[in-house]
């Protein structure tokens, strides 16, 4: 596969023109198989963005959510509005009553949105549990198997049980993709809160064993403590990972961390970054 990767909601944006940043992801990826949007930030950014890069979002092909947080399914409706009727695929449990929970405060941070506010802006959810080729040419995890030990996920981050009570997400709804492209598997990520070791050994492990060329979007490492930040620093060095491009949730502090462990091999993908592959 071929095609160019645009980054179209981010929390930065280093290049002028009137590109906006926001606390969230969105990526457009375009490829000779089709047209299709990677979450679609909350909301605030998305249109604007797309207007002054250039990018129609009338001509998708689809949507595919990472999971139901809302600084990546904010957008959605907005991005429907704009583009028409289109497939949405996602995990059914993307509509999950979610909140993030500090020491002091509790607040809301799931999907602002139900199934039938989907359906009456045209979206059309396409259920994604396990590993496949839903999509032309885009390889869909599924819910990914929990094979790293030191990958326990995040505390603060919970959901709301069968009794209504708030537990640890265990974010089953967690979904990313990887594209096969002639240098290798190119993964997108949104969060990667099922783990970021996890999540390419899951692609490995269903692609027989292909090498992971590059690796696109939050890696949620922000949070993690330095025992696992190590973890995952070696284990991405027994991969041969050329290109980390890092958004979102990975962090500034553990970004530029990564940018001097592999030197010459990480890019920030702020709002306006484009990858040909």
């Amino acid at each position: 596969m071929h095609g160019k990767l645009t980054i179209l909601c981010e929390n930065t944006v280093t290049r002028p023109g009137g590109l906006v940043g926001e606390h969230g992801f969105a990526c457009l990826l375009e490829t000779d198989q089709g047209r299709y949007l990677f979450d679609t930030g909350q909301g605030l950014t998305i249109i604007n963005n797309a207007r002054l890069l250039g990018k129609d979002l009338a001509a998708l092909d689809g949507i595919i959510l990472s999971h139901g947080h809302a600084d990546h399914s904010g957008g959605l409706l907005q991005v429907l509005a704009a583009s028409g009727p289109l497939p949405v695929y996602a995990h059914p449990g993307v509509f999950a009553s979610r909140c993030w929970a500090g020491r002091y405060e509790r607040r809301p941070n799931g999907c602002p949105f139900g199934p039938e506010d989907l359906r009456h802006a045209g979206g059309r959810l396409e259920a994604v549990r396990t590993f496949g080729q839903r999509v032309p040419g885009f390889l869909l995890s599924g819910e990914v198997p929990r094979s790293s030990r030191f990958e326990t996920g995040d505390p603060n981050l919970l959901v709301a049980g069968a009794d209504g009570e708030y537990v640890p997400d265990p974010f089953l709804d967690d979904l990313s993709l990887a594209l096969d492209t002639p240098r290798g598997l190119l993964v997108v990520v949104g969060c990667a809160h099922a783990g970021l070791i996890n999540i390419l050994r899951h692609f490995q492990t269903q692609t027989g064993g292909k090498s992971i060329f590059a690796v696109v979007g939050g890696t949620h490492l922000a949070p993690v403590d330095d025992d696992r930040m190590a973890a995952t620093v070696d284990f991405l060095r027994h991969c041969g990972i050329e290109r980390l491009s890092l958004s979102h949730c990975t962090g500034l502090g553990r970004g530029g961390e990564l940018a001097q462990m592999f030197p010459g091999r990480v890019a920030f993908a702020n709002v306006g970054f484009q990858f040909d592959f």
